[in-house]
């Protein structure tokens, strides 16, 4: 009946190759319309989940990743109806057809048994929002940046720039650290016979610093502690300072400035690190002749 619609404006004398045309037309022109009126709803309805979370950025990118996957569902099921619709106007004979796809479909079913765990590891990552774009993941071991997610796989990008193709279902661990809190921790690693009870007062003071700092408060959930001495061996010895910070990037910000103020106050406070030579015993420069011998 519709492909009567799109040509019933057309002259009678009009013959059956430009029937045939104006009906192809008619269905790729309907195809894109459909498309395009999904891809409208689909960003209606992000717009209505960043709206109700008020413009949260984890509702932005969960928004922006059910996007992008109702998007490329959308455009599959277009293109699927438009092709079977135009092999209905050349004239195919679709039932036979539709018989013979479910016959062969039972028979791929078999060895598509991958692609469909694919598919229901992409349904459960959407609905349990593991992921979104955007977030910085490790996947099996490899960490990168999230850059889309379908029902098929997820593409992410590595440190490197490499774009990595993930079919959903081989993501076994995958650990987000876009997401909650991180602990920023700054380890000081001391050479042996140095006062641990005045490391101890050098650490408090060093994490004072870092909660003062104007540049690292916006990125701390909780002031920066001194959480005791951590380790004792034959090479010295650990005291470690933590702070609970923003995921990702701020929290590796504040443990790498910790560690300058670190070092800067050790240093200051005439302490050794694990690794700085004792200068007590560091063996001295030859004498130029003439200069009288260095006492210790």
């Amino acid at each position: 009946m519709l492909l009567d619609v799109t040509t019933a404006w057309l002259p009678p004398e009009t013959g059956p190759l430009v029937r045939t045309l104006v009906r192809l037309a008619s269905t790729l022109v309907a195809a894109w319309l459909l498309q395009r009126i999904g891809f409208l709803l689909v960003g209606r309805a992000e717009r209505w989940v960043v709206r109700s979370a008020h413009g949260a950025e984890q509702a932005v990118q969960r928004a922006r990743t059910l996007g992008q996957s109702a998007r490329h569902l959308v455009t599959t099921i277009v293109c699927v109806g438009a092709f079977f619709h135009i092999l209905e106007v050349l004239g195919w004979d679709l039932r036979p057809l539709l018989v013979g796809a479910g016959i062969l479909g039972a028979a791929l079913a078999f060895g598509a048994q991958t692609m469909v765990r694919d598919l229901i590891a992409g349904v459960f990552i959407l609905v349990d929002d593991q992921f979104s774009v955007g977030d910085t993941v490790e996947v099996n071991g490899q960490a990168a940046t999230v850059e889309g997610v379908t029902l098929r796989s997820t593409r992410l990008r590595d440190w490197q720039g490499r774009l990595l193709f993930v079919p959903n279902g081989e993501m076994k661990i995958v650990v987000n650290y876009s997401r909650g809190w991180h602990l920023a921790m700054v380890d000081l690693p001391l050479a042996l016979n140095q006062d641990l009870g005045r490391v101890l007062d050098v650490a408090g003071a060093i994490a004072g610093e870092v909660n003062a700092n104007p540049a690292l408060k916006p990125h701390l959930l909780e002031p920066m502690q001194v959480l005791g001495i951590e380790r004792l061996g034959i090479d010295g010895a650990f005291v470690r300072l933590a702070a609970r910070a923003l995921p990702g990037l701020p929290a590796a910000i504040v443990a790498r400035e910790g560690r300058r103020i670190a070092l800067a106050r050790l240093h200051a406070a005439g302490l050794r690190a694990a690794g700085d030579p004792d200068l007590k015993y560091a063996p001295q420069p030859p004498r130029t002749p003439g200069e009288p011998a260095r006492g210790n």
